[in-house]
């Protein structure tokens, strides 16, 4: 009962509980108490088959889940990353041009001459 797949997995609980009610049919032909057919050690180990692959079930369908939830946020980051490219191009136009604008040297002191920077030897 290695398998990862869901539809194995749902097949292998129908067998399981078809088994389940062969057993509980024959332990009642029989003759045999409600109580002794719950005690039975192969109904005890079948229901846990039981159990166990439903855990499985659930625990797949989860993992569905999560890799749904993934793929659709990566899918909105894709979409915002494209978004995000598209509008600071025509941003950076805007701006560029307004920042061209304003630039202003600064003035120099009113008495101060120019100063040379020194060169390196």
């Amino acid at each position: 009962m290695a398998s990862k797949s869901r539809e194995v997995r749902l097949e292998q609980r129908r067998v399981l509980e078809q088994k389940l009610e062969l057993r509980i049919k024959k332990l009642e032909e029989s003759g045999a108490a409600k109580e002794k057919v719950a005690k039975d050690a192969m109904v005890k180990n079948l229901n846990a088959q039981i159990k166990e692959t439903n855990l499985r079930i659930a625990a797949i369908d989860k993992n569905v889940t999560h890799i749904e939830a993934l793929k659709q946020a990566k899918e909105q980051k894709l979409v915002e990353k494209e978004a995000a490219k598209k509008e600071p191009k025509k941003k950076k136009t805007k701006e560029a041009a307004e920042e061209k604008e304003p630039k202003k040297k600064k003035a120099a002191p009113a008495g101060a001459a120019p100063q040379k920077k020194a060169a390196k030897k």
